[in-house]
């Protein structure tokens, strides 16, 4: 083998070592990227914290809602001006436990953000490694399926391939 193929041969290596450096310096980049610390120290929490929330209220207006429902069935009718205004204020303080609903939604909604983000943040992540345009997906591509092609030419046999002289002189 002439010295020039001997070159040509540690050129291509190095610039296949150089193309895959390159590769991990985007991938690192793009990873970078997608780091949001605020997704898991205060929009996780915050959602949490939210559905915790939904909880109590609507445990609460249930109780409320059941309190009234309870207190109407033991009227006594006997004197059906009081009655009437027992079911009156049973009837407010059910329409009352009721009002839980709007916070509740609005509750539902910051969570639902939350849920978005996370979204987004995982679509980002998968464009960041199977992008028809990313570097990695390229890369990856290239890498040869066959585990033995990765060897290049595989161990060279005694008087064949690039001898280690040949590659001193190449770095010296």
């Amino acid at each position: 083998m002439s010295a020039d193929d001997a070159s040509a041969r540690v050129r291509k290596l190095t610039q296949e070592c150089v193309d895959i450096v390159r590769t991990i310096l985007v991938a690192r980049r793009e990873m970078g990227k997608l780091h949001d610390p605020s997704l898991r120290e205060i929009h996780l929490p915050r959602a949490s914290e939210e559905i915790g929330a939904i909880l109590a209220l609507t445990e609460s207006a249930t109780n409320d809602i059941m309190l009234a429902a309870e207190d109407m069935m033991s009227i006594d009718f006997s004197n059906p001006e009081l009655a009437a205004e027992v079911v009156n204020d049973q009837c407010m303080k059910i329409f009352e436990a009721c009002s839980f609903q709007d916070i509740t939604g609005q509750r539902i909604s910051s969570v639902l953000k939350t849920l978005q983000l996370v979204e987004k943040k995982i679509e980002d992540l998968e464009r960041a490694w199977s992008g028809a345009s990313s570097p990695i997906q390229t890369a990856a591509e290239e890498v040869p399926t066959d585990p033995d092609a990765a060897l290049l030419n595989g161990p060279a046999l005694e008087g064949e391939g690039i001898q280690q002289d040949e590659i001193d002189r190449l770095f010296a």
